[in-house]
């Protein structure tokens, strides 16, 4: 991983065979960033990414093990348990251009992935909401 400061915005550069949930996440604990949003595009080699059944309270994964393009990527950085929490979903087309996406639970860089990311003047915490069943953004207690 490469990158470089403007104003208050981070130009990211993961490369090729690096996890992208886990660099963005030591990116944001070794610059002290809470709170930020993200957007990506680039290619991957392997994406595990799907959809939450809320009636079941569960997410369903699909594994693609193949060079495929990352359209669009949008995330936040937001705390859970007082540490960063990447939340990503993304847009992806194989070889024949077909779109898939959804929740991202891993990505692995397969080219390169270019990221813009912006952190937020803010320390939102995730908690669990048990009717839904996930640790969801919690406005009530920022500082």
């Amino acid at each position: 991983m490469q990158y470089k400061k403007a104003n208050d915005t981070y130009i990211i550069t993961i490369n090729k065979g690096e996890s992208v949930i886990e660099t963005l996440t030591e990116f944001a604990k070794e610059h002290e960033i809470h709170n930020a949003h993200f957007s990506a595009i680039g290619a991957v080699e392997y994406v595990s990414c799907g959809y939450y059944a809320l009636d079941e309270k569960k997410y369903y994964f699909t594994q693609y093990d193949q060079l495929i393009e990352v359209v669009s990527a949008t995330g936040n950085i937001m705390l859970k348990d007082r540490s960063p929490f990447i939340h990503l979903h993304a847009i992806f087309t194989d070889m024949r251009n077909n779109a898939f996406g959804g929740h991202v639970e891993e990505m692995r860089v397969g080219v390169t992935l270019e990221v813009i990311l912006t952190p937020l003047q803010s320390s939102v915490e995730r908690t669990h909401d048990d009717a839904i069943g996930l640790f969801l953004i919690n406005c009530s207690h920022q500082s």
